[in-house]
This record gives C-alpha cells, sequence and structure tokens, in this order.
C-alpha cells in the first residue's frame, strides 16, 4: 500500500489490528528512499503502548510491503524510485 502525503515531514507509523510483519519504505519528495523498517505486529497492545516506526528523515511517500520484500528488491537507503 502506498500513502501520500500532500508535504514532506517525518511519518509515523504502527501496527494496530495488523496481522503480518511489513517492511515500510519511507520516501522523500524528490523519490529518495530516506529509510526502511521492519515492522512486527502486536496483537495484544493497548493503543497507548504500540510500537511507532518514525521515518529518519522527512518523508512524502510511505511504501507498505509484506516483510523482506524491502531487501528481496534490493532496495537500500538513498537509492531513487519511481512509481506512478
Amino acid at each position: 500500500m502506498l500513502f501520500v502525503y500532500e508535504e514532506e515531514r517525518v511519518l509515523s507509523f504502527w501496527m494496530k489490528d495488523t496481522l503480518i510483519p511489513l517492511d515500510i519504505v519511507f520516501i522523500d519528495w524528490e523519490r529518495r528512499i530516506v529509510d526502511i523498517q521492519t515492522m512486527v505486529p502486536e496483537p495484544d497492545v493497548g493503543m497507548g503502548d504500540l510500537t511507532v516506526y518514525p521515518s529518519a528523515e522527512p518523508a512524502m511517500y510511505a511504501l507498505e510491503v509484506n516483510a523482506g520484500v524491502a531487501a528481496e528488491l534490493g532496495l537500500t537507503v538513498g537509492m531513487v524510485v519511481g512509481f506512478r
């Protein structure tokens, strides 16, 4: 899933009601990867206690894929990506 924001900022995500681990790829306005993290499900954790995954730098896009896919695709911080 691709999340698109109107402006660049530090983005934060959490895993409420998510059943599988996910990679999150944070991308800036120049479509440069600024951070990649693997998020893990926390099924029995209350909303206020969930782990928050903030981007290391301001980002405008966040791409969620199944855990391990970012590595399989060879995605790395600094890489420029294209999408439509």
